[in-house]
């Protein structure tokens, strides 16, 4: 779902995405990052199809226990941001990050992936962001993702 600061808020379904043109898919996110599995769609193209407004500056993503968010700038996430869907040719499982993952693949803040997206919001200024703010929170963040 993309809503806010937009004209077309819309909820895209896993074959929504998949049926996105071919200039906009990813069809092997390793051939983007070794390190990554599944095929996306370009955050750029989901946004264009809800027509963001004028003073639309930021997007939140919301994972779907709403646990955790981050609010980024629209212009430069949009450039990289993927969305991946889609794993072995079958819909994102929860356990692999689903129903979808929001990734910036190389951005210096791996905080801003967001597993089990759900929601997307556009706005003028920045949303809810419960990103670790100091590397000590950091570092527990992921020691605890580790254990877990």
């Amino acid at each position: 779902m993309i809503e806010g600061a937009c004209a077309r808020p819309s909820a895209f379904s896993h074959y929504d995405l998949g049926a996105i043109h071919d200039d906009y898919q990813v069809e092997d996110l390793a051939k983007v990052d070794a390190r990554l599995k599944g095929k996306a769609v370009r955050l750029r193209k989901l946004v264009d199809l809800v027509g963001p407004d004028f003073y639309a500056k930021y997007i939140t993503i919301e994972s779907e226990d709403g646990k955790f968010a981050a609010s980024l700038p629209l212009d430069d996430t949009m450039r990289t941001a993927l969305v991946v869907y889609e794993m072995k040719g079958k819909p994102l499982t929860r356990e692999d990050g689903g129903p979808v993952r929001f990734i910036i693949p190389f951005f210096a803040d791996k905080c801003a992936n967001v597993k089990g997206a759900v929601k997307m919001t556009l706005t003028e200024s920045p949303g809810r962001d419960t990103r670790p703010s100091n590397k000590t929170d950091h570092d527990a963040l992921h020691a605890a993702e580790k254990t877990s």
